[in-house]
């Protein structure tokens, strides 16, 4: 099963509206501690970027939850290497350097299931979880901070 990754499946919400406490500028300090969820890139460390909450879901859910992201403050955007999965390239190396929570979904926005894995794992496992017929979707977050990563679904 081919897979394809989508950063940020809901819109994002406008930062420009958002209360001032809500959104924070943040300077990358240290390589591979500040993941840009558009662009599925690990900020360089001088960069700039906004801290804030994201909902990742596409429709009323109990499983609805803000999470929170950090994005490139001067935008960007993913290479699109990174949103499909191939034996050479398995997943976004952001993901795989990290350990991940997946959660699968069915079409209502239902959890199936959920694991904590490796993220050097997170290709295979998510076809495991794709593979079951009421699965559309999977949620990956950041196993210990929680913050969302991406979207992966059946391409």
């Amino acid at each position: 099963m081919d897979l394809r990754f989508v950063p940020l499946p809901a819109p994002l919400p406008d930062v420009a509206s958002l209360p001032a406490d809500a959104v924070r500028r943040v300077v990358a300090d240290q390589p591979f501690s500040f993941p840009c969820r558009r662009c599925l890139r690990d900020a360089e460390p001088g960069e700039a970027l906004l801290l804030l909450a994201y909902d990742p879901f596409l429709g009323t859910s109990p499983y609805r939850q803000h999470s929170p992201i950090f994005l490139h403050a001067s935008g960007c955007s993913p290479d699109p290497a990174d949103l499909t999965s191939t034996p050479e390239r398995p997943a976004p190396d952001q993901v795989r350097r990290r350990m991940l929570s997946l959660r699968s979904f069915d079409a209502a926005h239902g959890m199936i299931t959920a694991e904590l894995v490796d993220g050097a794992a997170v290709a295979d496992v998510a076809r495991r979880l794709l593979a079951d017929p009421r699965a559309e979707y999977l949620h990956v977050h950041n196993a210990v901070p929680g913050c969302f990563a991406v979207r992966v679904e059946p391409a």
